[in-house]
């Protein structure tokens, strides 16, 4: 029995009584979570010290500033043992590694997916082109987010998604508001793009894994397609944060939450992806199915997924994405 106290930093969702418990009964450790919003309340509280927290569960485009700012301690990775079963993406990702270090465990992550209704749009569409496609007119969504910077970059050919010059934005932004006729809304929530989708208002657009397992779960046929362009995807970490580490819970936790089935019991409450390969061996039939539909098991999912790094302009950038959203 590990006993103590654990407080967590997280997203909501990541500290679900479902499987917080059973930890809890097993060591002895009482975990005490804390939400939080955003990247940047994440950093803010832990940068000034007013989180008190022992993990946090940042986004890969931020756990470099956590690193780089010594916020956050190296992990022992061998008392993470489960690790050895996580997809290979996921066991030392660049995202969490500075001079031969790692500073944390891979957690939930997913692709913002390209969706369409196969009944409009060809499901062997291999392009993020059709979004601009007249035919489409007031029939297609993306979300309301810098990401959709970050795709548009991809469709002109950029390389530097995270790093774009002026003359980049530029174009970009004049590719976005060529786009505007065929925009029906801007999506904000999963919700919503689920609701469009589902009304027959839109025929297609991004969105993540969660609005694409409802709408399919609830008996609407939806392509998930795979443009030659390639797709942006986000990944979470459990962090250390400076301090923390000898609370006795801190190992328990982190390879509890790495185990295929306390992976299965997240994936219940999350719809997430996460890293553990045998996770989905212990999901139930109709969630093992919805899972591997997604591709979520199979590496080659994850082969043309350019992952969300630190955006040094990212002021700039979402005041590209503003003045989109101002155009007439």
């Amino acid at each position: 029995m590990a006993a103590g106290h654990l407080t967590l930093m997280v997203w909501e969702g990541y500290a679900d009584k479902s499987f917080v418990e059973p930890f809890e009964k097993e060591t002895g450790c009482k975990v005490d979570p804390v939400y939080v919003g955003s990247n940047d309340e994440i950093v803010a509280k832990v940068m000034s010290g007013m989180g008190a927290a022992d993990l946090i569960s940042p986004s890969n485009d931020t756990t470099m500033r956590l690193i780089n700012a010594g916020a956050v301690s190296p992990v022992d990775m061998s008392k993470v043992p489960n690790l050895a079963d996580f997809l290979p993406q996921f066991q030392h990702p660049d995202w969490l590694m500075k001079d031969g270090k790692q500073y944390g465990v891979s957690y939930g992550w997913g692709v913002i997916r390209i969706i369409a209704n196969p009944k409009a749009v060809p499901a062997d569409t291999d392009t993020l082109g059709f979004m601009w496609d007249p035919k489409y007119k007031g029939q297609i969504s993306v979300w309301d987010d810098i990401s959709t910077i970050y795709m548009a970059a991809e469709y002109l050919g950029f390389k530097n998604i995270y790093s774009l010059s002026d003359d980049q934005l530029e174009q970009i932004k004049k590719k976005l508001i060529e786009m505007k006729p065929n925009i029906r809304k801007y999506w904000f929530t999963t919700g919503e793009m689920g609701t469009l989708m589902a009304s027959g208002e839109v025929v297609g657009g991004d969105a993540w894994e969660s609005t694409l397992v409802t709408l399919r779960d609830s008996g609407h046929e939806v392509a998930d397609l795979k443009p030659k362009e390639g797709r942006t995807g986000w990944s979470d970490s459990w962090m250390i944060v400076k301090g923390a580490e000898d609370n006795p819970c801190l190992y328990p936790w982190l390879n509890y939450v790495s185990s295929p089935e306390a992976q299965a019991t997240a994936y219940g409450v999350t719809g997430f992806g996460y890293p553990n390969a045998k996770m989905a061996e212990h999901l139930d039939a109709h969630a093992k199915e919805a899972y591997g539909k997604l591709g979520m098991s199979d590496p080659d999912t994850l082969k043309n997924v350019d992952w969300w790094q630190p955006v040094e302009r990212r002021q700039k950038y979402l005041e590209i994405w503003n003045q989109v959203k101002a155009a007439n």
